[in-house]
């Protein structure tokens, strides 16, 4: 169980805040959920049912900084295969993002990263799908990372790369 007041992290959206615990009837059906804000913005507010394993499941400890420190040095000189296949890449890397599981974005991002270098230098680019997919690695693990480290979005993403080269 989740505490009022308690940052996690969801699914793709990363770094919510639960602002509050409330009953209500969003489904016709009376019910408990957590209100979760996603620190990142004041736009939008997540009903999580707290009876919804499913739902639940994506919520997950923010990891401490000496966490986070680890995965970098965990995927070092790493990177995802890159499938051929668009629709099969496609949707290995949105699982990926649904997912949230930090490291596995982390190496997604490093890998979309060096396959855009690669079609940069042959005057190509990403296609739109993984540029989309690249923006969504971006902002999560922007989210993740300066929550817990403190950093502004444009460091984070230095540290990354520079951590796994």
């Amino acid at each position: 169980m989740f505490a009022l007041n308690e940052r996690v992290i969801y699914g793709s959206v990363g770094v919510c805040e639960i602002s509050d615990i409330v009953e209500n009837e969003l489904t016709g059906v009376l019910r408990e959920y957590y209100v979760l804000k996603p620190v990142d913005t004041d736009k939008s507010v997540i009903y999580v049912p707290t009876d919804n394993e499913k739902l639940i499941s994506r919520m997950r400890e923010v990891p401490c900084a000496k966490e986070l420190k680890k995965i970098l040095t965990d995927i070092k000189g790493e990177q995802l295969s890159w499938i051929e296949n668009n629709l099969e890449r496609s949707e290995f890397f949105h699982s990926i993002i649904n997912d949230g599981e930090i490291k596995q974005v982390a190496l997604l991002f490093v890998t979309l990263h060096k396959h855009q270098n690669e079609l940069s230098l042959r005057g190509k680019r990403l296609q739109k799908t993984d540029e989309r997919i690249y923006k969504d690695c971006s902002k999560l693990l922007c989210s993740e990372f300066s929550s817990i480290l403190k950093l502004e979005h444009n460091e984070v993403l230095s540290l990354i790369l520079d951590s796994v080269e």
